[in-house]
Order: C-alpha cells, then sequence, then structure tokens
C-alpha cells in the first residue's frame, strides 16, 4: 500500500514521489493509462475522481465527444443530485426523459443552436400542447444544463438566452364556492365517506397542502395550544437508482413552509375525532393493522394503518364529486327541476377554498401568507386576486359619506 509524506495510507492509484516532492495519481482505461501530479494529497484526489468520471463518461477533451444526453447525465448525478430533494430529482429525470431526450438529446454539445431549441418549445407547445408553465420548467432546466456546460469550458454560450418564450398564462383557479363547500361538507359527513371527513375538514380548515397533511404526525399536533407544527411533506416517490416506490418524509416546500398554523374549533374536533377513529379501527382491523415503519404516528391512514398518497386523495374527491351528481340529478328529477351539478376538482382546490375564505372574511394578506406558508406577500396576493373585485366592492361600502364621525375640511 503507497503512504503519503507523513506515513500514512494512500488511496489506491495515488502515490508520493520523494524526489518531486509531489503526488502522482494514475489510472487505466480500455487499455491507455492517465497520470496527473499535484503536490497537496486533498487535491489529486480529488482530480484523479474527476478525471476518472470524465473518462469513462466520454467528458474529457473537446464538446465534440460529448452530447445532450451524456452531459445531462453528468448534470444531475454530479452537480444536482446531492443537492436537491429525491421528488425534484425524478421531476428532473421525467422532465427531460419526456420532452429532451429524443428531439436533441443526441445533438452535440457544442453544435446546439437557439434554433434547435426554439423549434423543440414550438413542436412541445403545437403538437404535445403543453402548458407555458411547464415549457418554463423545461427551459429554466436546459438553461441550467447549459450554464454547467460553460462552466466547465465545454461550450462558451448558452443556447437558451437566444429562445423566445411564451407570455406565462395563468391558469384558472378552482374555487369551492360557498354552496359547493357547503354541499361537499354535507356529503362527506354522511356513512359512505365520514372517514374520510376529519381529513378534509382540516384541508378546508387551514390551507395545507395534501403532503403536508398526509405527513402530519400526532406529535405536531399540539390540542393543548390548539396548534399544528408544519415539519415535513409527506411523498411517494421512486428512489434514485432503483424502480421501487416508497413514501418518504422531505422537509417542507421552502423555508416558511415550516410553520405553525392554529386551530380552529372545526379543525380541533376534527382531529379529536380523527385520533378516535384510528384508535378504534386499529382494534377493529386486528392483524390486518399494517402500519408502516417510520409511519407508525400518522395522522391521516388508511384502513389497513398505512399512509395515503396524495393521488389517493384526488381519486377520492372525484368519487365523492361523481355521487354527489349523481344523487343531485335524482333529486332534481324527483322534484322536476334543474340539477345541481359539481366541477371535478383536486386536492390543491381545497388549499385555494381556504385562502380565497380568508380573503372574503377580511383576514389581511400577510396572515393569509403565513398560514399558507407562501416565502413572500406578493405570491399570496398574485394567486388570489380574483377575489379582490368583490372585496373592493363590499369594503368601499364601508366609507359612508354619511357617517357622523367622518369630519371634513
Amino acid at each position: 500500500m503507497a503512504l503519503d509524506k507523513n506515513g500514512k495510507p494512500l488511496p489506491k492509484g495515488i502515490s508520493w514521489r520523494e524526489k518531486e516532492k509531489r503526488y502522482m495519481g494514475r489510472f487505466q482505461y480500455e487499455g491507455k493509462t492517465y497520470t496527473i501530479y499535484n503536490s497537496n494529497k486533498t487535491a489529486i484526489i480529488k482530480e484523479l475522481e474527476n478525471l476518472k468520471y470524465e473518462i469513462i463518461h466520454g467528458l474529457k477533451g473537446k464538446a465534440d465527444k460529448v452530447t445532450l444526453n451524456m452531459w445531462f447525465d453528468t448534470w444531475l448525478n454530479v452537480y444536482k443530485k446531492n443537492s436537491i430533494k429525491p421528488t425534484s430529482y425524478r421531476n428532473y429525470e421525467n422532465l427531460y426523459k419526456n420532452s429532451i431526450r429524443d428531439a436533441i438529446g443526441h445533438r452535440q454539445l457544442d453544435l446546439i443552436k437557439p434554433l434547435h431549441i426554439q423549434k423543440l418549445y414550438t413542436e412541445l407547445l403545437l403538437e404535445r400542447n403543453i402548458s407555458t408553465r411547464h415549457l418554463r420548467n423545461i427551459n429554466s432546466m436546459l438553461y441550467n444544463i447549459f450554464k454547467i456546460a460553460i462552466q466547465n469550458n465545454l461550450i462558451v454560450r448558452n443556447p437558451c438566452e437566444g429562445v423566445s418564450m411564451p407570455k406565462l398564462e395563468q391558469p384558472e383557479m378552482r374555487v369551492l364556492s360557498t354552496e359547493e363547500q357547503q354541499i361537499f361538507i354535507e356529503y362527506v359527513r354522511s356513512e359512505r365517506w365520514r372517514y374520510y371527513e376529519p381529513l378534509f375538514i382540516v384541508m378546508l380548515g387551514t390551507g395545507m397542502r395534501c403532503g403536508e397533511a398526509l405527513g402530519l404526525s400526532w406529535d405536531d399536533i399540539d390540542f393543548e395550544h390548539k396548534e399544528i407544527h408544519i415539519n415535513h411533506t409527506l411523498v411517494y416517490i421512486k428512489e434514485p437508482d432503483s424502480d421501487i416506490y416508497k413514501f418518504s418524509l422531505q422537509t417542507p416546500k421552502t423555508k416558511s413552509s415550516r410553520r405553525t398554523i392554529p386551530m380552529n374549533d372545526d379543525v380541533f374536533k376534527a382531529l379529536k375525532i380523527q385520533h378516535s377513529n384510528t384508535l378504534k379501527m386499529r382494534l377493529f382491523m386486528g392483524a390486518d393493522w399494517k402500519a408502516l415503519e417510520g409511519f407508525e404516528n400518522t395522522v391521516f391512514v388508511n384502513y389497513y394503518g398505512r399512509p395515503m398518497q396524495p393521488s389517493e386523495i384526488t381519486n377520492m374527491l372525484k368519487k365523492i364529486v361523481a355521487y354527489i351528481n349523481q344523487e343531485e340529478k335524482a333529486k332534481a328529477d324527483k322534484n322536476g327541476s334543474e340539477p345541481f351539478v359539481m366541477e371535478d376538482f383536486h386536492a390543491h382546490t381545497l388549499r385555494h377554498t381556504f385562502a380565497t375564505r380568508c380573503f372574503e372574511l377580511g383576514i389581511d394578506g400577510k396572515t393569509v401568507q403565513t398560514y399558507l406558508g407562501h416565502s413572500s406577500i406578493k405570491m399570496t396576493l398574485d394567486l388570489y386576486t380574483h377575489v379582490m373585485p368583490n372585496k373592493l366592492h363590499d369594503d368601499m361600502q364601508k366609507v359612508s359619506v354619511m357617517n357622523p364621525q367622518i369630519k371634513y375640511g
């Protein structure tokens, strides 16, 4: 085993050259020997590691030897993997695979021009009919991929800088009207859906993201002070370098997402009911209660004690809406009236509905921002501008010219 200048063991491939007073790093690949030198032990260990990666992955030399597909793999696994959440890793993988890999991934890195990217974006918009927001996510990822390539002297210009992006279209936000909210609550309180009632009451009463609600532990619930502490979010994703899907708790979306939400009376009661329901269900299921290791204390679980996926909640909401419309149509047919029809909505609609109710009740934007865990009040106000026109009119009525308490002049 080779030793350093102080007599300590060196990693494989590195040796101390006493006459030259420097270290030598050497390895072979496909019959060719590669050698580097450095007087600093830490530096040469890192340099040799990087050189091996570049040689094995075909990145050593000019960019005419590197395709976008090859560079994406390096960008994702060397520059991103250790600094992003597993969900972000999978999102990047899927975004690239579904929109870029087959279209321009085979091209040499140094031969990709703004025209190639512009053509790709046009095809995605017209033929695949993707949203402008989705396209901007693709562009943001590609921009960073090329930026890191520039830093590594593989290219001299970022081709994304010459691309014209379409104006961002704000999708219409689905919010339950007060009538829809009341009807929805009435139906989930029926025997058919009662097991899910506490979850929906908590989401409508706090504005939590679905993953935040499903990731709640009983340790996060402070009944004494009537507070809920948001410390993590539940995800169900494929593990890196594996095809196995697993539940995992991740840190909240942003720093401001880690927050404390006060409970109103409805939420307090719903959580008490959920606690009681869980104990009863556990006794009823007996040996069939299969709580997942590490998630034994989860607040909202299915009939078998396991965490629920966000997709399960959206599917459940679709079933509830279909049931509501079926029942309401039957009532209308019996009464000879027009049926009430509720449009489908997803779990995030409950968050939007909570925020909308807050603004309708006159709760100030800064408070709503804190409830929702947004990083800025601008984000909160921009998302819920649809509430403002009615509120402007209502607030104006509070300013009465005839109010004797107002003095003019």
